[in-house]
């Protein structure tokens, strides 16, 4: 390496300040890059599971409760920024996941596959 450019590199060395606490906001900060995405990816499950829970394919829709009731949450643990995307409706699982006497109708698998590929 010639002796300017071990120099350049030196002098960029020593201009860089690692800040720890702005890296953290960039991180899990709630508008840092990585929580927009992981919101906008939100917004992208909340929206194929509401089709995915609109009639056939998927279940009969009556009332359009399950449907309406899809919605996500941001959140953060001690790692990293998080999403939770569901439905507090009662019967959800039972839709989802089907019974002994009824089909299952995924509205929320197939909307995290199709945002996991993307």
């Amino acid at each position: 390496m010639s002796a300017q450019l071990q120099a350049e590199v030196a002098a960029a060395i020593r201009t860089f300040k690692f800040n720890e606490a702005e890296l953290q906001r960039l991180l899990t900060g709630p508008t840092g890059p990585v929580m927009k995405n992981v919101v906008r990816r939100a917004i992208r499950v909340e929206s194929s599971a509401k089709q995915h829970a609109s009639g056939r394919p998927g279940p009969n829709v009556r009332t359009g409760r399950l449907r309406g009731s899809i919605t996500w949450r941001a959140g953060a643990d001690g790692r990293s920024p998080y999403v939770d995307v569901g439905t507090n409706v009662h019967y959800a699982p039972y839709v989802e996941l089907g019974t002994s006497r009824a089909p299952a109708y995924p509205f929320l698998r197939p909307a995290l596959e199709a945002a996991r590929s993307t």
